[in-house]
């Protein structure tokens, strides 16, 4: 019984449409592909893995096999175990019964490896690469462009990376026999407040509209609505904004800041100069001013 109890795995498919996840079918042993089982996962950690990859030599075989057993020729019982790549269990038979299985699984085609002592990270199970990552220096919340692993083409996502507030339905704790489970949407049914980084673009969204970003091929920030660089007493405007009204800051010294811009306007001529080059300018004209001064 003791020896009965434990088993190495295969996984074809995942079933995800309960409260504790379920593997479709496995094949542990030649015959034996149990089914409709409990995976069992860690608290507050769960993914859907990918399914066994089709094997077309595999297929072949199976084709060939069911034309002998149509045949009438016997053989041993069971051809139709998949064998192409897939994600692998350690099957746990509680009691050592064989007919109540559980699993835990993992799959080495998507786990990032190499990883340093004290290194932590929760990937993506699609083989992408994206994952949350900690080491010694920081946190990271990481998104690629990488295709998934198991994809037929090889083109790249332009996918991004959001740090965001959401609004979402908690998700009902009980499923009755033959429910239809409606397609959640995990990642929020509304956005509140949202920072979304791309390959070259930052936004910030708030209630699903873009009210600032910066753009990596344009070189400059934009931002939409009132904009206070210092605090809420901030009196001097910045050149630039509502079709070049507001052509004076104050440059130095104390104070603040106002920019107004609800519908930011075209670039002036001003915004074509080097901000460098603009303070310069002011510095000599301040020094030929003093100059003058001094000789009356």
């Amino acid at each position: 019984m003791a020896r009965m109890s434990i088993s190495r795995g295969t996984i074809r498919e995942f079933d995800d449409g309960h409260l504790m996840q379920e593997i479709k079918t496995a094949d542990v042993h030649h015959s034996e592909s149990p089914t409709n089982f409990e995976r069992w996962q860690m608290v507050g950690l769960t993914s859907m893995p990918l399914k066994q990859a089709e094997d077309q030599s595999q297929q072949n075989q199976n084709n060939q096999q069911r034309a002998l057993d149509s045949s009438g020729e016997q053989g041993d019982w069971n051809h139709n175990q998949p064998k192409g790549k897939c994600a692998e269990a350690l099957m746990l038979y509680v009691g050592g019964n064989r007919s109540h299985p559980i699993a835990m699984v993992d799959d080495r085609r998507v786990r990032p490896y190499a990883l340093q002592e004290g290194e932590t990270a929760l990937y993506a199970a699609s083989g992408t690469g994206q994952m949350v990552f900690h080491d010694d220096n920081g946190s990271y919340l990481l998104a690629t462009n990488n295709p998934p692993e198991q994809s037929q083409n090889s083109q790249q996502k332009e996918r991004y990376a959001s740090l965001r507030h959401v609004s979402k339905d908690k998700q009902p704790r009980e499923i009755k026999e033959g429910q239809q489970i409606a397609t959640p949407n995990h990642a929020g049914k509304t956005v509140n407040t949202e920072v979304r980084c791309t390959s070259s673009r930052i936004e910030f969204h708030v209630g699903g509209n873009v009210v600032g970003y910066y753009d990596q091929q344009g070189g400059k920030w934009s931002f939409t609505g009132e904009m206070h660089l210092g605090d809420d007493n901030a009196s001097d405007p910045v050149y630039g904004v509502n079709t070049g009204k507001g052509m004076t800051t104050k440059l130095s010294g104390a104070g603040a800041v106002l920019v107004t811009a609800p519908n930011p306007g075209p670039p002036t001529s001003m915004d074509n100069q080097p901000l460098i080059a603009i303070y310069d300018r002011i510095a000599e004209l301040e020094a030929r001013i003093a100059a003058l001064e001094a000789t009356t």
